[in-house]
């Protein structure tokens, strides 16, 4: 999210900065995991085919595996969180096993044992795993 530099006016909109999902259906990618690091990103709309959010929309549009966040999460155990993550994927883990190699190993911290620090994100679509030598 950041403002649309080519915007006429100074004044900020919320179109100007806000991601949507139209935005988002409006690309299309060939990506194996998209990660939206913020609070709620997970959340959506329960409709008769699931869950309709920024996930799906994501998902949508060609991402293999979206990493979201059920709710509002610290920013500094999401650092912590974030580094861990891509750590492991860099090592060639898969998606779900870095997520859960770090989950446990902020459960088993002292400053990041509660559950609200660990256990916010979730991984909805497949399982993979990123070769970063080929770009994802």
């Amino acid at each position: 999210m950041a403002p649309n530099p080519t915007r006429a006016s100074q004044i900020l909109i919320e179109g100007d900065f806000l991601l949507t999902m139209s935005d988002v259906m409006r690309v299309q990618m060939r990506t194996g995991l998209v990660v939206l690091s913020c609070c709620h990103s997970g959340r959506g709309e329960i409709k008769a085919e699931g869950v309709v959010g920024i996930a799906r929309a994501f998902l949508d549009a060609g991402a293999r595996s979206v990493l979201v966040s059920l709710w509002a999460i610290d920013d500094e155990a999401t650092l912590e969180y974030m580094k861990s993550v891509y750590l492991h994927l860099a090592e060639g883990r898969s998606s779900s096993d870095s997520l859960n190699r770090t989950m446990r190993c902020l459960s088993e911290s002292e400053k990041f044992s509660e559950v609200k620090y660990w256990a916010p994100f979730v991984l909805i679509g497949d399982d993979v795993t990123l070769d970063l030598a080929k770009g994802g």
